[in-house]
């Protein structure tokens, strides 16, 4: 796979980050934040594997509590928060 498709990641935790964080978090294009109930949902491409855990500390750090990452095949083309 070459470098500039990536991989895509969603990250499920709780917190709260700010809208800009996407300037904020380096090698994770697309990046999306989505509040669902008391649930918050990352997700986006990430430009290199070995991206993740700096993605990880870097979500952390900006307010993220982060339970689980998994890869998967295609992200969402719209996002709708769901009001619980």
């Amino acid at each position: 796979m070459s470098p500039l498709a990536g991989m895509n990641y969603v990250f499920r935790g709780s917190g709260r980050i700010p809208e800009q964080a996407n300037r904020a978090v380096d090698d994770f294009r697309g990046m999306c934040v989505v509040p669902i109930g008391g649930e918050l949902i990352v997700f986006g491409t990430v430009t290199e594997q070995r991206s993740v855990s700096r993605i990880l500390c870097a979500l952390e750090a900006l307010g993220m509590r982060v339970d689980s990452v998994h890869r998967v095949r295609e992200l969402p083309s719209r996002v709708f928060p769901i009001a619980r």
